[in-house]
């Protein structure tokens, strides 16, 4: 299995190619346009459909006295929903961490009164932050689109007798029923780091975050951004999806953002900010926090040369 990743085209048409003359398959210039084109065409479909897609290459040689090789091409797709139920099969929890990150504590309590200051967590997950929030007074709700995951999360707030709206769905959908005007505090704790795919599809996210918060009231999100005027091309874009560390550029916001009435208020280092602040026994959150969030699950490279980290980002509307 391939992923379905269209920015591979060649190194997977070579290693087709050197893979099929390994059985004694030499394949002419036409046949090998063929292959491309073929598989030009099934990465295209895989990638638009999900960047977890894998490519099948099902192959076989021709029997005697022919030379020829027959070969076709099929996907496996798999949702974000698909991915998020295989953790809960075969994971071991808490799936995200035991602790609420510093910088979500942090800049809620910094919104004044906990209970004058409703706060919406979108790609909730379990309840990570969205269970802490709650129990720390602030009118707390959730959005998750994964039905396995939004179902541990009611049950836990449930047990542990919070009042917690979980909203089962996707967030950029203007039918899901967010109330307009009312959060003080919209976060977004590695949601667009690992499932956004474009600058059209962080506006559809970024119009109902306007509409859901108060005049007043702020967005932060994490996400991976480039550092020291790194350009990312295509195939390290579509790459940071299939790794769960999508990259957008500073610009890529301000396109996403024109128009609304949001300023930029913040951005810094999550690696750093966690590290500063979280508890010593919170240290580090998961065991492949710090790889991640470093850029090191994208670019295979010593600590601290990673051209990408994971940064928090904040908003205020006007």
């Amino acid at each position: 299995m391939l992923a379905a990743v269209p920015s591979l085209l060649d190194h997977y048409q070579q290693m087709m190619l050197g893979i099929f003359g390994a059985v004694g398959r030499v394949f002419n210039e036409a046949e090998k346009e063929h292959l491309r084109n073929v598989l030009d065409t099934w990465l295209k479909k895989g990638w638009e459909q999900s960047p977890y897609t894998r490519l099948l290459v099902h192959y076989e040689t021709d029997a005697p006295p022919k030379t020829t090789l027959t070969y076709n091409v099929n996907l496996n797709v798999v949702t974000i929903g698909d991915e998020y139920e295989h953790w809960t099969k075969t994971r071991t929890p808490p799936l995200f961490g035991a602790h609420p990150d510093a910088k979500v504590m942090d800049i809620a309590f910094a919104q004044g009164v906990p209970a004058e200051c409703p706060v919406l967590d979108i790609g909730a997950g379990t309840g990570r932050n969205t269970l802490p929030l709650a129990r720390a007074g602030f009118p707390a709700d959730a959005v998750e689109l994964a039905p396995a995951l939004a179902k541990i999360l009611r049950d836990d707030a449930e047990k542990s007798a919070l009042s917690v709206t979980v909203f089962e769905g996707d967030a950029t959908n203007p039918e899901l029923g967010l109330p307009k005007d009312h959060y003080q505090l919209v976060i977004l704790a590695e949601v667009i780091a690992s499932h956004f795919r474009s600058v059209a599809h962080l506006r559809q996210l970024f119009d109902q975050i306007v509409q859901a918060l108060r005049p007043g009231g702020v967005l932060l999100f994490s996400a991976f951004l480039p550092l020291d005027g790194y350009k990312p091309d295509q195939m390290a874009r579509e790459l940071g999806e299939v790794f769960w560390c999508a990259i957008f550029t500073r610009s890529d916001f301000e396109q996403a953002m024109a128009g609304l009435p949001m300023e930029r208020i913040e951005d810094e280092s999550v690696l750093d900010y966690e590290r500063d602040h979280l508890p010593q026994e919170a240290w580090p959150p998961t065991g492949w926090f710090e790889q991640w969030t470093s850029g090191r699950d994208l670019f295979d490279l010593p600590p601290g040369r990673a051209p990408a980290e994971l940064r928090w980002v904040s908003y205020r509307k006007k």
